[in-house]
């Protein structure tokens, strides 16, 4: 985020109590979209929270090359003379739009994995979490899924910095699922494909919509059938980790042959 330089003139705002009272390094380095935010969720002033979210209404439903800084103001209720004020250009609000998504997504249930007692509590809180944070945010995620679309590289450096901070989902996971297969509960697996393959059962049926109220019949009360995959997506998974019997072996070269 970017407060006004002391040498321009005086700027827009009217509410001193809305002034942003923090350094941001975009307002040494102009428009650097890869410069990381230092703000806290709870940091943000409220004019800067409007911003925020019209931003994201905007950058989601447009992408970032066909969002305008006017049209966000407009949303915004601010004049764009006290958008720049915030905000340096468009690439630097994309970038502080997006970093504010993912730290909303590692806010929104890591505690309950943290807290979870046993691996598949925490296996259940992971989908529940992952699950009830695409159904109730779907302009973060149409943000994310466009980004992927377009490069990534946003996504690239922001869930680095989730897989190496500490109390993260997908960090949490990892442990959890090392911890789990070096007690037995699991057999052997690669944490990291394990995740991916959680992931991608969470957030399918509800990018591909349409497909699937068109192929299942429960679908058409959305609602309860969300519910009821999310506790198939967690059966499929926690009995598809369970460590390998001999049976189980047998059972499967025979079907093999």
């Amino acid at each position: 985020m970017c407060i006004a330089d002391p040498t321009e003139p005086a700027s827009p705002m009217t509410d001193s109590s809305d002034t942003p009272s923090h350094d941001s390094p975009a307002s040494s380095s102009g428009d650097d979209a890869t410069q990381q935010s230092p703000l806290e969720v709870s940091e943000y002033s409220d004019t800067e929270q409007k911003i925020f979210d019209a931003a994201l209404e905007e950058f989601a439903r447009k992408g970032k090359d066909g969002a305008r800084m006017q049209s966000i103001a407009d949303a915004a209720d601010i004049n764009k003379a006290m958008l720049h004020y915030y905000f340096r250009g468009k690439d630097q609000l994309y970038a502080d739009v997006f970093r504010h998504t993912m730290h909303r997504f590692m806010a929104s249930f890591g505690a309950s994995l943290i807290d979870a007692p046993t691996f598949a509590e925490t296996l259940r809180a992971f989908i529940e979490g992952y699950v009830s944070f695409v159904r109730d945010n779907q302009l973060c995620v149409r943000l994310i899924v466009n980004e992927n679309l377009a490069g990534g590289t946003l996504v690239a450096e922001n869930v680095q910095r989730m897989k190496t901070t500490e109390g993260t989902p997908p960090q949490v996971m990892v442990q959890r699922i090392r911890t789990a297969v070096d007690e037995g509960e699991i057999r052997p697996v690669d944490p990291e494909h394990t995740i991916l393959s959680i992931v991608s059962t969470c957030i399918f049926f509800f990018a591909m919509r349409p497909t699937v109220e068109a192929l299942h019949d429960d679908a058409s009360d959305w609602e309860s059938f969300v519910t009821s995959r999310v506790d198939h997506i967690y059966k499929l998974i926690y009995y598809g980790l369970a460590p390998r019997t001999d049976k189980t072996a047998t059972d499967n070269s025979a079907d093999a042959d």
